[in-house]
């Protein structure tokens, strides 16, 4: 097509109409432009189709790193809930003054440090350091994504003094329960099985179950 173009831009060159060869030359101009324009839009409809794919991956990867993450959160919450119910038991038994000091001491220690979430962040991690992280073109789904690390590190912080609490506690218990000969049944130490060694560990709770020190380690 140029070329037809400039073959009658020379002939008329040639005839010295000079009026019809700029209009010629002008016409020239305008197709290489609009030539040019598709060509640019056909690169960018491939570059963005790209982009699509680029982000889709990266989406379907941050939807499974986050479904892994609440399912660990729920399993954790589980634990959490149950180990508070036992913790909330212990505390009422141990507090109340009408109960008689040998059944406060048969009473299961709310010891325990339990498990934490261990969120995985690999995913937005690798985004974030690698720059793709603006492949996402949702920019509300962005600015969560940006805020996520920073809840997670509020939720580490929390969860860091509740294991310390806990241990505290735990250390308690360990130094005034002696240890006891591994039972039949699972656990050792001071997990044991009761009914084998009923009198001993009564007679070594009795000493603390109504200490102020225990309890607030508790509650």
């Amino acid at each position: 097509m140029i070329k037809f173009f400039r073959k009658i831009r020379y002939d008329l060159m040639e005839k010295k109409k000079t009026g019809k060869y700029f209009k010629y030359a002008i016409g020239e101009i305008i197709l290489v432009v609009i030539g040019i324009l598709i060509a640019l839009q056909i690169n960018n409809w491939n570059e963005n189709r790209k982009a699509d794919i680029i982000e889709n991956k990266a989406l379907v990867a941050l939807k499974n790193e986050f479904e892994n993450n609440i399912e660990r959160l729920k399993r954790l919450c589980e634990r959490k809930a149950r180990f508070e119910e036992i913790h909330r038991t212990y505390w009422n038994i141990i507090t109340n003054d009408t109960i008689p000091l040998e059944t406060k001491a048969k009473a299961f220690p709310a010891g325990g440090v339990g498990k934490t979430w261990g969120v995985q962040n690999t995913v937005l991690n690798g985004l974030v350091s690698s720059g793709q992280i603006d492949n996402i073109k949702n920019d509300s789904l962005k600015k969560l994504l940006m805020l996520w690390p920073n809840l997670v590190q509020t939720w580490n912080y929390e969860e860091e003094k509740w294991i310390a609490i806990n241990q505290e506690n735990d250390t308690y218990l360990k130094t005034r329960i002696r240890e006891l000969p591994p039972s039949t049944s699972e656990g050792k130490g001071w997990q044991y099985n009761w009914e084998d060694y009923v009198d001993e560990l009564v007679a070594q709770r009795a000493i603390f179950v109504n200490d102020l020190e225990h309890q607030n380690l508790v509650a």
